[in-house]
C-alpha cells in the first residue's frame, strides 16, 4: 500500500517519504509551528477542536482542505457552490462568479480524473475564462454592426456579441490549461491535467453561453420542465444522436466517456456557443454532473430546482440546497452548481456592466 501525505503549503497529495513538495517546493519534512487559532471541525461542527495534526478530537475525521466546500455569494443576481462530495478524496471541480448590478459572468469546470492533476486543470480555466468574460461589455453598448457585414436576423442582436465573448473565454481558457502539461511536476507530461467546461456572460435580460466536454446549463422558465441548453460531448450523447435507445446507453459503462475536453491532448478546442434574450424571468443554471447524474429527467430537474429556489431566502441557500440533494441521493461525484436569476428588460432596470469577482475557484 502507498502512502501519501499533505504538503502544508499547498495541501498537494505525494508520497510519503519525499523531501520536498513537487508542487510548490516547500520542504515536507519541516516541523509546522502549531497554529494559535484552531479550526472548527466541518464534519460533527464542534469548535476549535481540529489539533494541529489535522484531526478532530472530537469525531476523529480529518480536517477537509479549503477546497472541499466553496461557496460564492453574489446576493440576488446569483451564487455558487462547490463541493468535494461523499466519495472522493478531493474536489477537482472549480467556479467561478463575478456580478454586477445588471450582470453575471460564472463557469463551472469539472476535472478529468484520469489525467494527472484535474483539480489544477478545473482551477485554471476557470481563472482564465472569468477574466476574459469580464470584458464583455453591455450589448446595448455594443456599436452598431457594420451594414456589409453578414448577420443573423433570427438571433437577437443583443445576446450575440456576448456569444462571442464566450467563444473566446473558453478558447483562453483551453491555452491555459494545455500550458499545464509543461509546467510544475513532469508527470504532467505523461498524462496532460484536463477538465471539461460550461460559461455564461449575463448582461440584462442577453444571455451567452458555451461550453466543452459534459457539464451542462439548463434554463428553468416560470413554468415547465427544465431546458438543458447545452449537449454533452460524451459517448452517450454520441451513440444516441445516431439512434441508441437512450436508457440503454445512458446505463453503458462508456456513458460517460468524453469526447471533447479541455487539454493538452485534446486538439484543436471548438466550443459550442449560443445566445438568447429572456423573454420572462427565469433561472440559468450551470453544473457538474454530480448533480444532474441524478436528475436525468428535465422535469424532475425542474421541479427539484424550484423546490429549492421556493423555500431559500435567496440563489446561495438554494444552491446549498441543491449540492446537498446530490450528497443525499449518494454524492458519488464533485458537486457544483450555480444558479442565476435572469430578468426580461424593463424600463426601470439599470444598465452596467461592473462586475464585482465573488468567487475565483
Amino acid at each position: 500500500m502507498t502512502l501519501t501525505t499533505d504538503c502544508t503549503s499547498c495541501a498537494d497529495e505525494r508520497t510519503a517519504g519525499a523531501s520536498f513538495c513537487e508542487v510548490c517546493g516547500r520542504r515536507l519534512t519541516e516541523t509546522a509551528e502549531p497554529s494559535s487559532a484552531r479550526e472548527d471541525c466541518s464534519h460533527c461542527g464542534a469548535v476549535g477542536a481540529v489539533d494541529d495534526d489535522g484531526y478532530c478530537e472530537e469525531c476523529g475525521m480529518q480536517a477537509g482542505r479549503s477546497r472541499d466546500h466553496l461557496e460564492a455569494d453574489g446576493g440576488a443576481t446569483g451564487a455558487a457552490v462547490s463541493d468535494r462530495g461523499r466519495r472522493h478524496h478531493r474536489n477537482e471541480d472549480a467556479m467561478w462568479l463575478a456580478v454586477g448590478a445588471d450582470a453575471a459572468d460564472v463557469v463551472v469546470s469539472d476535472g478529468v480524473s484520469a489525467s494527472f492533476d484535474p483539480d489544477a486543470a478545473s482551477d485554471i480555466a476557470v481563472r482564465a475564462a472569468g477574466e476574459l468574460l469580464a470584458a464583455a461589455r453591455h450589448p446595448d453598448e455594443q456599436p452598431a454592426p457594420n451594414p456589409d457585414e453578414t448577420v443573423d436576423l433570427e438571433r437577437p442582436q443583443g445576446a450575440v456579441g456576448l456569444a462571442g465573448a464566450v467563444a473566446h473565454a473558453i478558447a483562453g481558457a483551453a491555452a491555459a490549461v494545455a500550458s499545464l502539461a509543461h509546467t510544475g511536476d513532469p508527470r504532467r507530461a505523461a498524462a496532460n491535467p484536463a477538465c471539461t467546461i460550461v460559461a455564461a456572460a449575463v448582461r440584462g435580460p442577453h444571455v451567452g453561453y458555451g461550453w466543452v466536454g459534459d457539464s451542462r446549463i439548463y434554463w428553468l422558465g416560470p413554468d415547465g420542465p427544465a431546458e438543458q441548453l447545452t449537449e454533452d460531448d460524451s459517448w452517450a450523447a454520441h451513440v444516441i444522436a445516431l439512434g441508441a435507445d437512450p436508457v440503454t446507453a445512458m446505463n453503458d459503462p462508456k456513458a460517460h466517456a468524453i469526447t471533447a475536453w479541455l487539454g493538452a491532448d485534446a486538439g484543436p478546442v471548438a466550443p459550442r456557443v449560443r445566445s438568447f434574450t429572456a423573454t420572462e424571468p427565469g433561472h440559468l443554471i450551470l453544473c457538474s454532473d454530480g448533480l444532474w447524474n441524478y436528475l436525468p429527467d428535465p422535469a424532475e430537474f425542474g421541479a427539484v430546482i424550484r423546490e429549492a429556489l421556493a423555500a431559500a431566502p435567496g440563489p446561495l441557500d438554494a444552491a446549498r440546497a441543491l449540492v446537498a440533494y446530490a450528497n443525499a441521493a449518494g454524492g458519488g461525484d464533485n458537486i457544483t452548481v450555480a444558479l442565476v436569476p435572469v430578468h426580461p428588460v424593463t424600463e426601470t432596470e439599470p444598465k452596467t456592466t461592473e462586475l464585482s469577482t465573488t468567487s475565483e475557484d
